[in-house]
């Protein structure tokens, strides 16, 4: 009987899969210039020289990262006779092709760069039209926010130093957390960069190096890089179409020894899925049964296309579980705008202290001017979001009719909430090469592998949270990416 629950290393090996690359480069054909050759070569020689592919890091086969790239074989020889040339990597038979290494490199086998969140974001399309990051698409939306030198004077404490946050922004957070039903003290708030930011306190000062994880897949992406950077192993949870399945939860815990977990009980990324009230009251008794601190990931949790009884949002693990320690993730990235930076985690008192006091070996607290932005933020946060819903479930139902003509056999579930849609390529087609082939028709798409921790690499993750045209577009420079006649590798 196939086995409910899959370990994986979050530690990576040595070489680098194709996919891997593939995502680091992002949109590398529109950089550079000369042939394709020497564009593939000055990508290479730039992720080289930051680190991003340090010394030691052994590079795939020839044959299958042209695939990847959705290039020629004689296209990547070429462009690694360049950086041969060059002294940046080397190749001996039998042992494949390395970097040598670079100015200022790191240590040899610390890790070559994955498709990781940054990477996404450094990579994304410079031109054209980018459906692989979700996120809202411009801060157009926002209200008439401004902040005066008066305001700044107003501030307490007068220095601008809170590692915790403003207390006024933190009894303003904690005031909307008790109105959807979960009492919340100022001090069980902590102010953050974002829900990346959060999710990283949250883990550093919950697990240790070599503590398990059990996470969904796919999953939010950004866990996958802070997984990795803390030492810790993501456990895959068995699930079905519902979710997560209780069975897979207790698995994970009783039989692979997970320490914590983290879910998306509300609104899922990137599949958009939103969890049934009886299988949320499942995994939170398991939860509470086996005493596990969860990090539960909100992020989108106010932006369910159709809103619960009442209006509310769905119902938080922090309000379910009555044992189990649960730190709730937020930010204002997904319903406003990501370049605000600002999110906050939310939790018991004693793991806030200690989230603040993981935060301040590198960093004294968000900006000022940030945080009395989102407070004023704060006083439209329900209309903003009441206006998004019907928008995306208008601009989720006009991406999901597009791609039908776009890509015809891919499937996949109609999202019930969220920016993004979980789409399966036909045919087991490999998603890194035709995103690398959609890249060169002027649209950036997120291969599945970016968001799974245990495959995805059939599936794509694209962001439906742009205006209407630009999706008319996007597909049809999807149908195009479809159409052309480089191969895609059809996976075993």
């Amino acid at each position: 009987m196939r086995s409910p629950v899959r370990s994986v290393s979050a530690a990576p090996a040595a070489p680098v899969s194709p996919a891997d690359l593939a995502g680091l480069l992002g949109d590398w054909s529109a950089r550079g210039s000369g042939s394709l050759a020497a564009r593939l070569a000055f990508a290479l020689r730039s992720r080289i020289l930051a680190d991003l592919l340090p010394a030691g890091t052994v590079l795939p086969p020839e044959r299958l990262l042209a695939e990847a790239l959705a290039v020629s074989r004689a296209t990547v020889v070429s462009a690694l006779d360049r950086l041969r040339a060059e002294g940046l990597v080397a190749s001996r038979q039998g042992s494949g092709t390395r970097v040598a290494g670079s100015p200022g490199a790191g240590e040899a086998g610390s890790g070559p760069g994955a498709p990781t969140m940054a990477a996404r974001l450094l990579g994304s399309a410079e031109r054209g039209i980018n459906l692989g990051l979700s996120a809202p698409p411009a801060a157009s939306d926002l209200p008439a926010l401004a902040v005066t030198v008066a305001d700044l004077l107003a501030a307490v404490p007068a220095h601008g130093y809170d590692p915790a946050g403003l207390a006024v922004l933190r009894a303003r957070l904690a005031e909307r957390h008790t109105a959807v039903g979960l009492p919340t003290t100022p001090e069980e708030i902590h102010v953050t960069h974002g829900a990346q930011h959060a999710i990283d306190l949250a883990l550093a000062v919950l697990g240790r190096p070599g503590d398990g994880v059990a996470v969904e897949d796919p999953t939010y992406p950004g866990v996958l890089d802070v997984l990795a950077a803390r030492r810790l192993r993501p456990l895959v949870v068995a699930g079905d179409a519902r979710g997560p399945t209780p069975a897979g939860l207790e698995a994970a815990v009783r039989t692979e020894g997970a320490r914590l977990a983290f879910l998306l009980p509300a609104v899922h990324n990137p599949t958009g899925r939103v969890l049934d009230p009886g299988r949320r009251q499942a995994l939170a008794g398991v939860l509470d049964r086996a005493g596990v601190t969860v990090v539960e990931d909100n992020t989108l949790a106010d932006l369910a296309f159709t809103p619960e009884p009442g209006g509310r949002r769905p119902p938080s693990l922090a309000e379910l579980c009555r044992r189990a320690t649960v730190v709730s993730v937020e930010t204002t990235s997904k319903v406003a705008w990501g370049g605000l930076r600002i999110g906050w985690l939310r939790a018991p008192a004693g793991v806030v202290e200690r989230s603040v006091r993981q935060r301040t070996s590198g960093d004294l607290g968000c900006s000022v001017p940030a945080q009395l932005l989102a407070l004023q933020l704060l006083d439209h946060y329900d209309d903003l979001i009441a206006a998004r819903r019907p928008a995306l479930a208008a601009s989720a139902a006009r991406l999901s009719g597009l791609l039908a003509g776009a890509i015809p056999g891919c499937t996949f579930d109609p999202p019930a909430g969220g920016l993004s849609l979980w789409v399966r390529l036909p045919g087991g087609a490999d998603a890194a090469a035709f995103a690398s082939r959609a890249l060169r028709h002027g649209v950036s798409v997120a291969p599945g592998s970016f968001a799974s921790p245990a495959g995805g690499h059939d599936h794509l993750r694209l962001c439906h949270d742009r205006p209407a045209e630009e999706l008319v577009e996007g597909a049809a420079r999807l149908a195009a990416a479809w159409a052309d006649a480089a191969p895609v590798r059809i996976l075993a």
